[in-house]
């Protein structure tokens, strides 16, 4: 009887550990919507120091004023388009926020509904 009864916890804990990575698809959407982001900003991390380096490298007298105007532009495109992106990504996030709000929502009014062919306490 024992043994049954640490089993049948052993399995239970297991399943209540490992439902969040394969259960619902929302929780790898989550982490997708993640690591999507933190790309996103370490590009734009990583043109803010490009940016930097153009400027020394003016100050320094190693670029043209032309050279230096072309490249601090594109580099600026470059980081107004991540932010773009960067601005995409968290408007999607919102309406995946507010489609899990809706769905406990829904979940909440089914808790407290009384069941079907049963006496409500």
């Amino acid at each position: 009887m024992a043994i049954t009864f640490g089993t049948l916890l052993a399995l239970l804990s297991i399943a209540v550990i490992a439902y969040p990575f394969l259960g619902k698809k929302r929780y790898r959407l989550v982490s997708a919507s993640f690591v999507t982001r933190e790309k996103l900003r370490a590009e734009r991390l990583r043109i803010y120091r490009k940016i930097s380096d153009v400027e020394s490298d003016f100050t320094s007298g190693d670029l043209t004023e032309q050279d230096y105007f072309l490249q601090r532009d594109q580099l600026r495109i470059a980081a107004a388009e991540i932010l773009r992106q960067e601005a995409g990504a968290s408007s999607s996030n919102s309406q995946r926020e507010e489609e899990l709000e809706k769905e406990i929502a829904q979940l909440r009014e089914e808790a407290a509904r009384p069941p079907e062919g049963g006496d409500a306490l």
